[in-house]
């Protein structure tokens, strides 16, 4: 009789994430250069202990596989046995016949749909037969950690805090984010803040901001809107405060790609965060500089001392901007952070991978 094997919770959250990683690798597949891609998410399978046991319950039929495909119609998807654990048995023997057999691979999904491209072949192939295999997976871990023997004070002492700084223009970014992650990290004992959900009435903005300390990471969307906003580059300045604090930062970082995903916007607005070349980085000082000599210049004009006390508080925080905007946009460039494209495909992996770890 099959037997799950003894895991904790801690492990299998583990797993759970590389695994959604991995697969969302091969499921972002485009073109045939990327077969390794198949080779990675069997290779995982076959060498964890969770999923190549249940993999073994499942495998009560042998398929011939071979004669599957070539009784196959022409432009037509396979059809997949009736049951979960027949179609996991089903699926695995297919990609393991296609990882020994790769021409067999690529002839079949050339034939997978009418339409012209590569991509949109492989896409109907991996929509159709590859997707269920994988969500049946996904569920069967997440039983698992339901079912796992659970570690009551490792468990109590789980309570990770995940900052979300990003500015206000992009927010329809950050409902994204925040959307993807909560969903996920949640289970794991993971919050995400976030200034609209967690700034309750009359409760100050700036004290929310000056919190950031209290996290154990941020996650920054990084935008041209972004390093050009004052509250957003005080959040900068209370992390980089900590000495650690590079181990604090996790960044997606905006390019003029995800237009798309804003409203009433004009051609003169700029989404993408121009940090990868030398000019750029200057822009975004000389910015801060114009910023600074504006409000010197204001305060000046005013008669009134009393009147200047918050507008000489605010000069100090620009002239802090200003001296740590390099050292930030370097960084930025140096880490190169991933985009927010890629971490979309991959439903945010590397950020969720690195946060279940910890």
């Amino acid at each position: 009789m099959w037997r799950m094997p003894y895991m904790n919770k801690k492990i299998i959250r583990k797993t759970s994430s590389q695994f959604r990683r991995i697969s969302a690798q091969f499921l972002s597949m485009e073109s045939e250069e990327e077969f390794n891609f198949l080779e990675d998410l069997l290779n995982f399978i076959d060498g964890d202990v969770i999923l190549s046991d249940y993999i073994k319950k499942c495998s009560i039929n042998q398929y011939d596989i071979a004669a599957t495909i070539s009784e196959k119609p022409t432009w037509r998807p396979l059809v997949l046995p009736s049951g979960i654990e027949q179609v996991v048995s089903y699926v695995y023997q297919l990609l393991n016949y296609f990882k020994e057999n790769p021409n067999k691979f690529r002839g079949m999904v050339l034939y997978y749909t009418s339409d012209k491209s590569y991509r949109e072949k492989y896409q109907a192939f991996t929509r159709k037969t590859v997707a269920p295999f994988i969500n049946y997976l996904l569920n069967y871990l997440e039983v698992c950690l339901i079912d796992a023997d659970i570690d009551d004070s490792n468990e109590q002492n789980k309570n990770t805090k995940v900052f979300l700084s990003y500015c206000s223009k992009d927010s329809a970014i950050a409902d994204i984010v925040d959307t993807q992650l909560q969903e996920v990290l949640i289970p794991y004992g993971i919050y995400i803040s976030r200034d609209e959900r967690d700034v309750m009435y009359k409760e100050s903005f700036k004290d929310f901001m000056n919190s950031i300390e209290e996290h154990d990471f941020v996650v920054m969307i990084v935008s041209d809107s972004y390093l050009k906003s004052r509250p957003c580059m005080y959040e900068v300045l209370e992390i980089m405060k900590n000495r650690k604090y590079e181990k604090k930062m996790l960044f997606i970082v905006l390019s003029e790609n995800e237009r798309p995903f804003y409203k009433g916007i004009d051609d003169d607005f700029l989404v993408g965060a121009n940090v990868y070349n030398v000019a750029g980085r200057i822009a975004y000082a000389k910015y801060w500089a114009r910023e600074e000599s504006n409000l010197q210049e204001l305060i000046q004009s005013i008669d009134s001392p009393l009147n200047t006390i918050e507008p000489i508080k605010e000069l100090k925080i620009i002239k802090k901007i200003l001296m740590d905007i390099d050292e930030f946009t370097s960084m930025l460039a140096d880490r190169k952070g991933i985009s927010f494209q890629k971490m979309k495909e991959s439903n945010f992996a590397p950020i969720i991978e690195l946060l279940v770890s910890v």
